[in-house]
């Protein structure tokens, strides 16, 4: 068989894969039972690819830390001087109080604003990083072996990991101060809402990816809508109508944000249920909510960007 031998710094042309051989990303337009099929399998999938997986997450948490001048402790010192920020922010120098609170949760107002900055700040970020990391991960969805639905969820999981530290640290504060109760049985809920974050959060990061490969504004954008849904959430503010009079025609509407039952149910298994007024309701319906739309997302997210996958390549 007659070898062809390449001119003289012309690199030989590289054979492309049959459809077959092409792994993540086939050549064919997938039908609808396949990507569900492939939706519905995708925790599965994750799990088997987590060798894939770890690497990258690190390589993420590796960029956000590396070169400061205090390097890791980032990690604990960060959280530690935003709880002290709203603590003395709304608790002393501006005196803000939820109505009828005995004077050992005269702190309420600014643990209140804490929390809920912890919890979205951690989705917020995550997102927005996974928004560009298709693009950025070009040289990877190059190659047919490499799973692309990773490089979203890699920056979805850095984001959530530096969440850890920073309940750890306001779980420490508390035990160690008296500034709000101790951690007690509400606490056994965090690694389930945890859990459903991550499944939300993920459905949202793989949309937004997939949508910039195609439309460059949209992590223009992103921000934008990130910041007026920090506002329509009661993130900043406290859903009641004690504390905000004019809150209450508005109320049903807040009661839809799925973002409202997220923070109310992080701000519950946190505060230990406390301050009671803001939490009649109970939690299970929240959480029971919130797991639906986690679901729904994550199953959406995953639809999304398997029917786009083929194209990818080209427009990145």
């Amino acid at each position: 068989m007659e070898t062809r031998i390449p001119m003289s710094g012309v690199p030989a042309p590289i054979p492309s894969a049959p459809p077959s051989a092409r792994g993540w990303r086939t050549a064919r337009v997938p039908g609808a039972r396949e990507l569900v099929a492939l939706a519905l399998a995708a925790p599965l999938r994750l799990v088997r690819e987590r060798e894939r997986l770890s690497p990258g997450v690190r390589r993420e948490l590796s960029a956000r830390l590396n070169g400061t001048l205090l390097g890791r402790a980032w990690v604990v010192l960060a959280p530690l001087a935003t709880f002290g920020l709203y603590w003395f922010l709304f608790t002393r120098l501006l005196g803000v109080r939820l109505p009828d609170l005995p004077e050992a949760l005269s702190s309420a107002m600014g643990v209140w604003i804490f929390t809920g900055a912890l919890v979205w700040g951690a989705l917020a970020e995550g997102l927005s990083r996974a928004a560009r990391s298709l693009e950025e991960g070009a040289g990877l969805i190059a190659h047919l072996a490499f799973p692309a639905e990773l490089l979203p969820l890699q920056a979805v999981l850095a984001s959530h990991a530096l969440l850890v530290p920073g309940l750890a640290v306001f779980a420490l504060v508390c035990a160690l101060t008296p500034l709000w109760p101790a951690p007690g049985a509400t606490w056994l809920l965090v690694p389930l809402l945890f859990a459903l974050q991550l499944a939300f959060t993920a459905g949202l990061a793989w949309i937004a990816a997939t949508a910039q490969v195609f439309l460059k504004d949209t992590a223009q954008a992103l921000p934008l809508l990130l910041a007026l849904l920090a506002l329509l959430t009661p993130i900043y503010w406290v859903p009641s109508t004690a504390a905000l009079p004019a809150l209450e025609p508005w109320l049903p509407l807040v009661e839809l944000n799925p973002l409202h039952s997220l923070a109310l149910a992080w701000r519950w298994a946190l505060l230990g249920g406390q301050p009671e007024g803001l939490f009649a309701g109970g939690v299970a319906t929240h959480v029971a909510r919130f797991a639906a739309w986690a679901a729904a997302f994550f199953i959406v997210g995953q639809l999304v960007f398997h029917a786009q996958a083929r194209h990818l390549a080209d427009e990145v």
